[in-house]
């Protein structure tokens, strides 16, 4: 007799094991990953007519991620309840540039030519040190050595004056039944937005690039790159006043990083040197500021398989930033600073029996300008069954004093600690033993939150106001029940209090929530495909149980419970050549605000056209 995975087997096209790189910088089969990794498929995003990072994290178990003027504008993003600034956002393992205030602006970077977004929740500064406090997203672009050569072309137009062009080309020197030892895979992306709300136009241009060169069976040199340009509108909070229509940003930002990859039976090493920077500059009625950011990384990594059940593994970096605030108006504040740091840490992998596995690391950071820090985690698995793993894991995290947080200087002179995380979790994933049939993950997680920063918002001056705890439950799902049938889902609850001390002004008190966190997030969507030619699908997101704080009132105030609707439909036309609708917020202005006084995008429809060469 047949069973269910046979029949599933039967009905589709041979997958292969999906592989993480982000919980160990090495690469990993999916059903090894803790149960704190979603891999998210960009292919099936962008299918669905998903642009932006922000959207795409949205759906992950854990992420709350919102735009605050619609698609592609300034994102806030919280990772179990920690702020944007806590989390380290990479590209291929390398990090991106961050602003001065340490938050990666993710709603400058579009997902057009990345092959998959991996997310790690949880404290992780032992392998990615500062600003990977509340966990680290990874962007991976494809292998130009064993990706499929060829270029793409999509063009989409839509409501409040949106247009995009994304232009993708993957070439190596494959051929004759003879694997590539060369190739390079790039991806282009223009957009213009009128906005739907005054002073609201965008206009940005973005870039991803990778070379891969093999030297020898078991080295590999490589070379990731990006570029992003843009200027906006800053249309600031709806409260019923006049609309805002003079202040503006412009921002960008670049990443160039040649590395080496070597790896044989036993060993897994790596070596990379990043050079990246950031250019803010904005007009914000009565300030106009510049800010620029200059960042070096060299970062080594070697795992070493010692015996069969024992890996040991080291690693280094060194970092220097240099930032730059200069006067542009008489009101803004001309500061310069430099910072310098060491991290270097060992992490041992144990396979105790054939179903227990654990693994272990210690970290330890020097800085020029403030203390040093000393993180560590411990993890143990056990396969409960071939398909089901079990996961407990203690770590702790820090963020490092940004640029900001020391411009104007600190309360009453003294000096800045970094902000910390103890973190806990308990969870299970199941990983269906046919690929994409069945997955799902299920955890149980604690922040401990101390040291954390806030400012003064009359004279801008920094302090630490002691600590928080954010605590709660997240799960995801993906199955095909049937030929033609993907369901999806992801479900968080939240619970965030902080726990001592007040912020500035009685915007937080003790017992009080932490600002802008839903208690709930849920998501849930289907897809179907009847045959080769159609795709339809529909996904509904719903938010509940935030607060914000209404500087107007100098009060806090609920935000509304909201739903949010998208439907999508895609035709092909030929082996080369689609098209596909989508509508965002099918029911009008019933969408999730990011914060008080930044409304939703209301109803929007898109059309595109995709034509493969």
């Amino acid at each position: 007799m047949l069973t269910f995975a046979a029949l599933l087997l039967a009905q589709a096209p041979t997958r292969l094991p999906e592989t993480v790189v982000i919980e160990t910088r090495q690469a990993k089969p999916l059903a090894e990953a803790s149960p704190s990794v979603s891999r998210l498929d960009v292919a099936a995003a962008t299918d669905s007519g998903q642009t932006t990072l922000t959207s795409l994290l949205g759906g992950a178990p854990g992420v709350f991620a919102a735009e605050q003027s619609g698609e592609g504008s300034v994102g806030s993003l919280f990772l179990r309840g920690t702020n944007s600034t806590q989390t380290a956002v990479l590209l291929d393992g390398r990090r991106l540039p961050q602003g001065f205030s340490n938050s990666y602006e993710i709603g400058r970077y579009r997902i057009f030519g990345l092959a998959s977004v991996e997310v790690l929740r949880g404290p992780s500064s032992t392998l990615y040190g500062a600003n990977a406090l509340g966990g680290v997203i990874d962007l991976r672009q494809q292998s130009p050595l064993t990706a499929r050569v060829g270029s793409t072309l999509v063009a989409e137009g839509g409501s409040f004056g949106r247009g995009t062009l994304n232009y993708a080309l993957l070439a190596n020197n494959a051929g004759s039944g003879k694997a590539a030892t060369q190739g390079t895979a790039l991806s282009l992306t223009a957009t213009h937005d009128d906005g739907f709300r005054p002073n609201a136009d965008r206009e940005a241009v973005s870039a991803f690039l990778k070379h891969e060169q093999r030297l020898s069976p078991n080295l590999v040199f490589d070379v990731v790159g990006s570029a992003d340009h843009g200027k906006a509108g800053l249309p600031g909070q709806q409260l019923g006043g006049p609309p805002n229509v003079t202040d503006w940003q412009r921002d960008g930002g670049w990443l160039l990083s040649p590395g080496l990859r070597f790896q044989d039976e036993d060993t897994e090493a790596s070596v990379f040197w990043s050079r990246a920077g950031s250019s803010i500059q904005s007009l914000t009625v009565p300030f106009a500021n510049r800010y620029l950011l200059d960042r070096d990384e060299l970062t080594a990594t070697v795992d070493r398989r010692v015996r069969p059940d024992l890996t040991l593994g080291l690693g280094l970096t060194y970092e220097r930033t240099t930032f730059d605030q200069f006067d542009v108006a008489a009101n803004s504040l001309t500061w310069h600073e430099t910072q310098e740091s060491l991290g270097l840490w060992t992490r041992a992998e144990w396979q105790a029996t054939d179903k227990d596995r654990i693994r272990a690391a210690i970290r330890t950071d020097r800085f020029t300008d403030f203390a040093g820090k000393t993180t560590g985690d411990i993890t143990y698995s056990r396969r409960v069954t071939k398909e089901l793993l079990a996961h407990a894991k203690i770590g702790t995290a820090y963020r490092a004093p940004a640029a900001n947080d020391l411009a104007y200087g600190t309360h009453l002179n003294l000096p800045l600690r970094p902000e910390s995380n103890t973190g806990f979790e308990l969870g299970l994933r199941h990983e269906d033993s046919v690929p994409g049939a069945l997955s799902w993950t299920l955890v149980a997680f604690r922040n401990d939150l101390s040291e954390l920063i806030d400012f003064n918002p009359i004279s801008y001056q920094t302090y630490n106001i002691a600590k928080a705890r954010t605590q709660g439950l997240e799960a995801g799902l993906e199955t095909r029940p049937a030929k033609g049938v993907r369901l999806f889902g992801a479900a968080t609850w939240l619970d965030s209090q902080i726990l001592s001390s007040d912020y500035f002004l009685g915007t937080g008190l003790t017992g009080d929530k932490l600002l802008r966190r839903p208690s709930l997030t849920l998501s849930l969507g289907a897809e179907i495909m009847p045959n080769d030619d159609w795709t339809f699908g529909v996904s509904a997101a719903h938010v509940r149980g935030r607060e914000d704080f209404d500087w107007n009132a100098f009060a806090r105030t609920e935000l509304p419970d909201a739903t949010f609707v998208r439907l999508w439909i895609r035709r092909v036309l030929s082996d080369r050549t689609e098209i596909s609708l989508r509508i965002e917020n099918l029911f009008g202005e019933d969408a999730p605000p990011a914060a008080f006084g930044f409304p939703a995008q209301p109803r929007s429809a898109y059309l595109s056209l995709t034509r493969r060469f």
